[in-house]
């Protein structure tokens, strides 16, 4: 029996992480801890997109699919820098200029990384199963 998680449910792992994320922070602030797992989700997704690529790059998949893996793990990447930055500013007091500027960015491809993420899973197990066939009749 194999335990290894189907990649198509790694990319739908990371749109749910995600999706927990953006909950996580609109939840009323009950101390640092919230923003410290909103982190902590940040770099289990950093890891989760670079891993999918990795293995998406070795498939047959679709260069497409390829593609748009590796795009998800460079936002991912991005994330990460950003969220340093407003982790700086919300835990360790650091005066960050334009941080409203800044929040909105990192939602932004926080929602990116959700629709490019789904659109790769979906994708990838209709390859995989193929499923690629006609409706009509």
């Amino acid at each position: 029996m194999c335990t290894e998680m189907k990649v198509w449910k790694q990319l739908y792992l990371i749109v749910w992480l995600t999706f927990l994320q953006i909950i996580i922070i609109l939840l009323p602030r009950l101390g640092g801890s919230l923003v410290d797992l909103h982190a902590a989700l940040g770099f289990v997704i950093l890891g989760l997109a670079h891993y999918d690529y990795a293995i998406l790059k070795r498939t047959e998949a679709p260069n497409r699919l390829k593609r748009i893996a590796k795009s998800t793990a460079v936002l991912a990447t991005i994330q990460i820098i950003l969220g340093l930055v407003l982790y700086a500013d919300l835990r360790l007091n650091v005066s960050i200029p334009l941080v409203s500027v800044v929040v909105f960015i990192h939602l932004v491809i926080a929602l990116a990384i959700i629709t490019q993420a789904a659109s790769v899973a979906t994708a990838y197990d209709m390859w995989e199963e193929h499923e690629y066939t006609s409706s009509k009749k």
